[in-house]
């Protein structure tokens, strides 16, 4: 039902009242629907095991906790866009804790701008969960990062775009309680550096696929570049050595320079080149045996 402008909340009550046993859903943006179709959903389809909701700006969580409290065979959520959640996950008070759903396996809160560090306390409770997507949440900072690491140590994917709060403390502790993360996105995180970086490659060798697209600050032009009145070198150069020791095999450094034009670095190139890394595109890197990839 994805774009379906013209259904209104009545047609979306009717529709889950007569097809109740509905396993998979997708109401995105579909703008005009309130809480009235969002309840209903959590209401009636008791055997819904994949919901999209993208961009639907005037659902709250009145909805969201009905959908948790009563999907319980629910393995994939999106709640991508929905601005005015503060916070998802099951937990109401009206939800027995025994009675929470443990099947969700992926969940997407892309651009949820509403939620803070205090969402991972109805977030832990989501045991089976192995992919998690936060990126545009703005509010969050290094405590959501610590305390989501500590409670969902199981995750394989983290997703953590645009959150501009975020420092090498969060890093630290992804490297040291995600002991089986596969891919890692911080791209546009600003205040991450090469150090941060190094040991986040030396502590969590599951580490696949790491995306660090325009993270200017990185700087990973070459030769020596002047930062607060010294010099140091490009931030290419200073990954090289976490990278021998990696198993990473996707590592996206798109456009992490400070000045135009972009500076390549052929030192750091040639080091890449010979650790076994393509170049798919400018900056891009691909290990020759994973060429297969895609790059997003």
């Amino acid at each position: 039902m994805k774009d379906c402008r013209g259904v209104s909340d009545d047609g979306i009550v009717q529709l889950v009242r007569s097809c109740n046993r509905l396993k998979v859903l997708d109401i995105s943006h579909m703008h005009q629907l309130t809480d009235k179709s969002g309840v209903a959903i959590g209401q009636n389809l008791t055997e819904l095991e994949t919901f999209h909701g993208r961009d639907n700006y005037k659902v709250t969580n009145n909805s969201v906790d009905v959908i948790f409290q009563n999907c319980k065979k629910l393995v994939q959520a999106t709640f991508w866009g929905c601005i005015k959640l503060t916070h998802v996950g099951p937990g109401a008070v009206t939800t027995p804790p025994d009675l929470s759903p443990n099947n969700l396996v992926l969940l997407n809160l892309w651009g949820c701008i509403g939620l803070t560090d205090d969402c991972v306390a109805r977030l832990s409770t989501l045991t089976n969960l192995r992919s998690l997507c936060v990126s545009e949440c703005h509010k969050l900072t290094d405590k959501f990062v610590l305390d989501i690491t500590q409670t969902l140590p199981q995750l394989l994917h983290l997703q953590m775009r645009y959150l501009k709060r975020i420092t090498d403390e969060s890093l630290n502790a992804i490297s040291v309680r995600l002991s089986e993360l596969f891919s890692l996105d911080v791209s546009f995180c600003t205040k991450l550096t090469v150090v941060g970086l190094n040991e986040l490659l030396m502590g969590c060798r599951t580490l696949s696929e790491l995306r660090l697209y325009s993270c200017t600050q990185l700087n990973v032009e070459g030769g020596q570049v002047t930062d607060g009145g010294g010099n140091r070198t490009g931030g290419g150069r200073q990954l090289v050595q976490a990278l021998r020791h990696s198993s990473l095999a996707f590592l996206d450094l798109r456009r992490c320079q400070q000045h135009q034009p972009f500076s390549r670095d052929e030192q750091f190139l040639n080091t890449m080149k010979d650790l076994g890394y393509n170049e798919a595109m400018a900056y891009l890197f691909i290990k020759k045996t994973d060429q297969a990839l895609l790059v997003k």
